[in-house]
């Protein structure tokens, strides 16, 4: 029999084999097993500060068929807690072999700074008590993107701990006034953000295959060491305050089984509510026959036959096109009338929709209205580099103005956008400082910048009031209005009988939508007895003229009034009572029905 630590602990064959580390109730016991493809040894190389302790010779499953597969069981009273003040990996043919499996890192405490990379032990068990999670339905959604690092890193933001789950911890006040439940995170999986080459990149957002998938960011931890308990106390908090979390999931190179087992992992360990997923390499079908990921939400480009479980959606789409149409639409752009409308008012009954104007890659809304072109001279790739399409419009001048009337256009461009984001019946996601108009200078493709481009400027929160408090008016507006809390999905049909469809497109007139290729205007009408609510009326004219509208009648009163108007400085002129409104030039206005 073979031991170490002055044989305090016994070293056998393990059992298990599932790769990765565990360990038994008591602690006396703790299986360690990893596949080392072709190799014909394999030691465990276990350090302590730095310095190599033991190497112990693993044994290989091949009587089990896997002669690449090694394992052990160390044994002994206290053997969990002695491993717990130690870091590991594996020396495989003389090889140094890192475990995939590694549930926690060292070697990466600080962002951008890593050191040879090693696993921690981890044994904990935290408390989840008073966590109080509830599952948050699509209808009910409002997303808000968030890089977790850049959320707090700037000295604007106030918080004990930036760039943190402790400082993003800090902020969820903040994120209940703006009225957001349900956070989409950047990868926080302990990612290596160090890029090869001579100038030393910074892989800032997180996609790269070079990851520890199971282990929390290391460097996202006020300390590295307490990475899992950190990460999962910021997750109790927003569960406490009934929010719903999300992380976006990017596998590359990855087993099916390796994928499932990471999903599955942080939905039962860290109470994950979904997952954004590149679906090129997860099946939805794979999804349906886990009795736990089953239950999470999954956004993703593409679902097929997607359904109802526990009488929610599971699956979101989540793709450009309304980015696309919507942004093109608002700069006047010709031909997509027709497409927003279909986008705009699009309401699947067993799949949902997210919606985007913004997203982590590319222009952040601010930079949608002062920029027509990509400034991203700073990534070193001689601008070479991001999307040339960005459907922008700077509204008269490039980057900053002094220019009043320049400035109230991009005010008034917005407000338009977050109003055509927010009011349609999809699931809205804003881009995390969108609602203070954040900027990156321009850059769309901000992959690599751990500095002030990308780090939340919490500043601009009183400079510009004034698109936070209209955000923050849409959020609640939306929450309240039984609209988007609706049972029955909404089409062009007028499927009770009613007189009216449950949505319907118009123009100047009243039922005479114009789709054409030069319109520039539509008038859309959700009828409220298909929701039980008011009706609502909503404008959209990004025609560079002004046009008068009649408005449809839908109750006996044929009255309307008015709830915002882009083009006013509050929103909304209060007009009360109306039958026709000149709706100005390249501004939304939305219209509620007397009773």
């Amino acid at each position: 029999m073979k031991t170490f630590e002055n044989g305090r602990f016994e070293i056998n064959c393990g059992r298990n084999m599932r790769e990765g580390v565990s360990a038994s109730e008591s602690g006396d016991k703790v299986d360690i097993t990893i596949w080392c493809r072709d190799a014909h040894s394999c030691k465990l190389c276990l350090y302590r500060e730095k310095k190599l302790l033991y190497k112990i010779p693993m044994f290989s499953m091949e009587l089990a068929g896997a002669p690449d597969l090694f394992s052990l069981q160390l044994s002994g009273d206290g053997v969990a807690d002695f491993l717990k003040c130690c870091e590991y990996t594996f020396e495989a043919d003389k090889q140094r072999v890192n475990d995939p499996f590694m549930l926690a890192t060292a070697g990466r405490d600080r962002f951008g700074q890593n050191t040879r990379l090693r696993g921690r032990f981890y044994f904990g068990h935290f408390d989840w008590t008073g966590e109080r999670r509830t599952s948050i339905a699509f209808e009910d959604m409002i997303l808000y993107q968030c890089h977790l690092r850049g959320y707090t890193k700037h000295s604007s933001s106030g918080v004990a701990h930036p760039g943190t789950y402790r400082g993003f911890t800090e902020k969820i006040s903040y994120i209940r006034e703006l009225g957001v439940n349900t956070i989409l995170f950047l990868p926080i999986y302990d990612f290596n953000e160090r890029v090869d080459g001579p100038d030393k990149k910074i892989n800032y957002w997180g996609y790269t295959g070079d990851a520890c998938y199971f282990a929390p960011k290391a460097s996202y931890a006020a300390s590295g060491e307490c990475a899992v308990t950190e990460c999962k106390q910021m997750i109790k908090k927003l569960h406490q305050n009934g929010m719903n979390i999300l992380l976006d999931m990017h596998f590359a190179g990855q087993s099916p089984d390796f994928i499932l087992r990471c999903l599955k992992y942080y939905a039962v360990e860290y109470h994950i509510d979904g997952f954004l997923v590149n679906t090129d390499v997860i099946s939805k079908t794979w999804i349906d026959e886990d009795p736990v990921l089953r239950q999470c939400k999954f956004l993703g480009g593409c679902w097929e036959n997607a359904g109802i479980v526990n009488g929610q959606k599971r699956f979101g789409t989540f793709h450009d096109a309304f980015l696309t149409v919507s942004r093109r639409f608002l700069k006047s752009d010709e031909g997509q009338v027709s497409d927003f409308f279909h986008l705009f008012t699009k309401d699947e009954k067993n799949l949902g929709t997210i919606h985007y104007i913004t997203q982590n890659n590319g222009f952040t809304l601010r930079d949608m209205v002062s920029y027509d072109v990509k400034h991203n001279e700073a990534n070193g790739e001689r601008n070479m580099d991001g999307t040339e399409f960005n459907y922008s419009w700077n509204c008269g001048q490039e980057g900053n103005s002094r220019r009043r009337a320049v400035n109230a256009m991009r005010l008034q461009q917005t407000k338009n956008a977050l109003s055509m984001l927010l009011l349609g019946l999809a699931t809205p996601m804003l881009l995390a400082g969108d609602e203070f108009w954040q900027t990156q200078r321009g850059n769309n493709n901000a992959y690599c910048q751990d500095n002030a481009i990308t780090w939340l400027d919490w500043k601009l929160l009183d400079k510009n009031k004034e698109v936070f408090e209209y955000t923050k008016q849409l959020i609640e507006f939306r929450k309240k209005c039984s609209l988007y809390q609706r049972k029955e999905a909404l089409n062009g049909m007028d499927t009770r009988g009613v007189g009216a469809p449950g949505v319907s497109g118009h123009g100047i007139e009243p039922w005479e939508a114009n789709f054409s290729y030069y319109s520039r205007e539509i008038g859309i009408l959700f009828y409220g007895t298909y929701y039980d609510g008011k009706s609502l009326y909503m404008v959209f004219n990004f025609h560079w003229d002004a046009h008068e509208f009649y408005l449809p009648v839908v109750n006996r009163t044929k009255m309307w009034n008015v709830l915002f108007d882009t083009a006013t400085p509050d929103g909304a002129d209060k007009k009360k009572e109306i039958k026709k409104y000149i709706v100005a030039p390249r501004s939304a206005v939305v219209f509620e029905s007397e009773q």
